[in-house]
């Protein structure tokens, strides 16, 4: 009798030790995915602080290149990439019947309207004086005309930033023809960024397109 109640007592006694095991084994395993799940959720603040920090640098580093590009441009410009015109001045003749039609002859640098850029810059390209030295001409030639500028950029980039540069591209085309010798105040500025595309594509030959300073008559004729 007294080996029986023996076995019994051992019996249940390692039943409780198994059965407190167990509990502290759960306790222990939880304590474990509870601080996975805790490490889990501190690397991923890290990422995402990184991944802030990595863009806030990016975009210091663009806004870094475009004010070091502005002041090249503007190095440029002192020393007259677009000389003053021979012959030409403010104060020139009224406009005539027929001057509207000189901007519309085929072929001419007047029938141009844009200056095209290289992707993230605004320095005007050589090819493109031309077409500023003939409107800069036209508008000394009739100084109680007005036009605008309209700069623009293809889709990459922040909107932010697309207006910043498509109002440099803008100003660019202003500054050289107030060294030709036009009126600052017969040109007005403005940027659209990104929001007045020509082309639509997601290619270089759409961005190239869209990449540009347009001239603006806003009297002109249809």
């Amino acid at each position: 009798m007294k080996n029986n109640l023996y076995a019994l007592s051992l019996t249940l006694l390692l039943a409780a030790c198994a059965s407190q095991g167990q509990k502290s084994a759960d306790i222990e395993q939880r304590d474990l995915f509870d601080q996975q799940q805790a490490q889990r959720q501190q690397a991923a603040k890290t990422q995402d602080a990184d991944r802030q920090a990595k863009i806030a640098k990016e975009q210091e580093e663009l806004k870094r290149q475009l004010d070091e590009q502005q002041r090249r441009q503007q190095a440029q410009n002192d020393q007259a990439i677009v000389k003053p015109l021979p012959g030409t001045g403010v104060g020139g003749s009224q406009l005539k019947g027929d001057a509207w039609a000189q901007l519309k002859e085929p072929g001419s640098a007047l029938a141009k309207r844009s200056v095209y850029y290289e992707y993230n810059r605004y320095e005007i390209k050589e090819e493109y004086v031309p077409v500023i030295e003939a409107h800069g001409k036209f508008l000394m030639d009739h100084n109680d005309l007005k036009i605008a500028v309209q700069g623009n950029c293809d889709d990459r980039g922040s909107r932010e930033y697309n207006l910043a540069l498509g109002q440099r591209r803008a100003d660019s085309v202003k500054r050289a023809m107030v060294l030709l010798g036009v009126g600052e105040k017969q040109i007005e500025t403005v940027s659209f960024g990104a929001e007045k595309p020509v082309a639509f594509g997601q290619d270089e030959e759409s961005w190239a397109k869209n990449r540009r300073a347009d001239i603006v008559y806003p009297n002109e004729p249809q």
